[in-house]
């Protein structure tokens, strides 16, 4: 059975499987569709709010479905509680309490359409919280997972991983949001702008000659530590630097070498997190963390052995 008018709503930011999965639901089971599209007022609570998508670009990705309307919400009603027009509501398991919320106000309920959840490869539900946390890409992919075991750089990626990941830079600007440098120049040369990084993964060592005894002479404060072997990117490291994330430390000492871990930095950071860390004879090399950056450190990081 096909409905006349059959609505959905959501915020919609970072357009994953699992919102494509609901408005699909909603053009299969409706003639007409129409979409409510949380505005910013909506999100006040949501989780890494630096990266929401702004309301027009979550517009756009929600137009590429070509559903009748689109209309802003500034709360969960909106024209589903009261209009006579929409037979049916699309949600998952997830908004289905704010559904049920709309048809108590309704003298005739509308018929909930829910979908199952989309689940990333590590069983969570795919949501845009965890699209912005950096831990999953928009079709559920879950980056850890890549770190199951130590990973070695094969020798035909060495001469590519020698090039700076982006340009190198001329000044350091000051970071709007969370800040990691990956190596002790890296940290130095933020240091002495005055700009303290959230995490500093450091070796104590410049071109594999020890230079600082320990971390208070690097000007940091003690962290977590961990091994990691030249040319290896240690399973153990990357939980480490996850370790890092969860519980806010500010240094991650290695025993080894840290070159290899801007790689996992990058994957496994918030998006719109700033990463430095020193090219060789260059000078420093500034990665702001996005789906495009997270997309090619995975693809160097699925060609080692």
């Amino acid at each position: 059975m096909r409905f006349n008018l059959v609505a959905v709503a959501g915020t919609f930011d970072h357009l994953h499987l699992g919102h494509k999965k609901l408005l699909e639901a909603a053009k299969e089971n409706g003639k007409k569709v129409i979409v409510g599209l949380c505005q910013k007022s909506m999100l006040v609570n949501k989780l890494y709010p630096q990266s929401i998508e702004s309301y027009e670009i979550r517009r756009q990705s929600v137009a590429k479905f070509k559903p009748g309307q689109i209309i802003p919400l500034s709360e969960i009603y909106g024209p589903a509680a009261t209009s006579t027009k929409i037979d049916a509501i699309v949600c998952s398991q997830l908004s289905r309490p704010n559904v049920e919320k709309i048809n108590q106000r309704r003298h005739n309920p509308l018929t909930i359409i829910e979908v199952p959840l989309v689940r990333c490869s590590h069983g969570q539900p795919l949501s845009s919280s965890l699209v912005r946390q950096g831990l999953v890409n928009r079709q559920g992919f879950f980056y850890p997972q890549i770190f199951n075991r130590d990973l070695k750089l094969p020798l035909s990626l060495r001469p590519l991983l020698q090039k700076p990941f982006t340009p190198v830079i001329k000044k350091i600007s000051r970071p709007k949001f969370g800040v990691i440098a990956v190596g002790d120049i890296a940290a130095i040369s933020l240091l002495n702008q005055k700009i303290v990084p959230n995490l500093a993964i450091v070796d104590l060592k410049t071109k594999r000659r020890q230079i600082f005894p320990h971390l208070q002479a690097l000007g940091l404060k003690s962290g977590l530590t961990a091994p990691n072997p030249a040319g290896i990117i240690t399973n153990y490291s990357v939980r480490q630097l996850l370790n890092c994330f969860s519980q806010k430390q500010s240094s991650l000492l290695i025993d080894g070498e840290e070159d290899l871990l801007v790689l996992p930095a990058i994957l496994l950071s918030p998006l719109q997190t700033t990463i430095f860390y020193g090219q060789p004879d260059q000078g420093l090399v500034k990665i702001t963390v996005t789906e495009a950056a997270k997309t090619k450190a995975l693809k160097f990081l699925q060609q080692f052995i």
